[in-house]
């Protein structure tokens, strides 16, 4: 049987050590952003980019350098809640941008509705 490759994530307590070298912990720096105190520990357990983003600039880092097992290189999010529901709600206009799609317009349209 094969061995799983080891992460190269930061473990919990080097994060959980580097934001207490700044003189705080994560339950006060999760509450002078505005949060309840155990939101930034959500991201210690699983993908979450917001909380992860908000760590790392504390940190001074991206958090590409602490979590590179949840991050692609351009530093869009690998899986979790940063993939989930990309193409929902979205639609393709004629110049390839996206716009959020609502309704079914051109079934309204043939209808003479809107």
């Amino acid at each position: 049987m094969t061995k799983k490759p080891a992460s190269k994530d930061w473990q919990r307590w080097r994060i959980i050590g580097a934001v207490r070298e700044t003189g705080t912990n994560l339950q006060q720096l999760s509450l002078s952003i505005g949060y309840c105190r155990t939101a930034l520990s959500n991201a210690l357990y699983g993908p979450c980019p917001k909380y992860e983003r908000l760590i790392a600039e504390y940190l001074g880092v991206t958090p590409q350098i602490i979590w590179p097992s949840r991050y692609h290189a351009d530093g869009t999010p690998r899986s979790g809640r940063g993939e989930r529901g990309l193409g929902r709600f979205k639609a393709k206009n004629v110049n390839g941008s996206t716009v959020k799609k609502t309704r079914n317009v051109y079934a309204l349209n043939k209808a003479g509705v809107a």
